[in-house]
């Protein structure tokens, strides 16, 4: 979903940024779940041709920044690669730093914003705050899929506005 929301949101901005997501538990070519497919057609984005695919070396290796839902996610990259942890945020830490450091019109190139990033959280190689993460709601009720859907739409929003300010047109 957040990648969904992401892809729509930088589409909307005009933005070339290229985002996918990967699951670090998840098998690949699996569909969307019916909830997910279902609670984004509450906000016209279609998942029926979604196809699930498991987190790699290659993808972590590739990303210039890496997003994260959970403290757990965040963990399984630093396991696929310790120096991808430089790179790696929870969805609602980069918002929350992102908005903390991007007081300007023009941002920097996306390497450097990311450095960025990761030098406003003090130095320290922390895991964000609980507040930060976005629970996966699969195997729960639908109910759980709206409610974390309606996060992401609002955190894709903000986040859009920051990857898209100034001269963050390709990263």
């Amino acid at each position: 979903m957040a990648e969904a929301f992401l892809k729509d949101q930088l589409v909307q901005a005009s933005s070339e940024i290229k985002v996918f997501s990967a699951g670090t538990n998840a098998e690949n070519n699996l569909n969307a779940t019916e909830e997910a497919i279902k609670v984004m057609e509450k906000f016209e984005i279609d998942l029926s041709n979604h196809k699930t695919r498991l987190l790699d070396q290659h993808i972590v290796d590739g990303a210039e920044l890496i997003i994260v839902m959970t403290r757990p996610h965040e963990l399984s990259i630093s396991k696929i690669q310790q120096k991808a942890r430089n790179r790696t945020f929870l969805i609602g830490e980069i918002v929350r730093l992102g908005s903390l450091i991007s007081n300007s019109e023009k941002l920097p190139p996306i390497n450097s914003w990311v450095k960025e990033l990761h030098s406003a959280r003090g130095g320290h190689m922390t895991s964000g705050r609980a507040a930060d993460e976005i629970p996966d709601p699969f195997g729960k009720p639908f109910e759980e899929y709206e409610k974390v859907a309606k996060k992401l739409h609002g955190i894709c929003e903000v986040l859009s506005k920051l990857l898209t300010s100034g001269t963050n047109k390709n990263p």
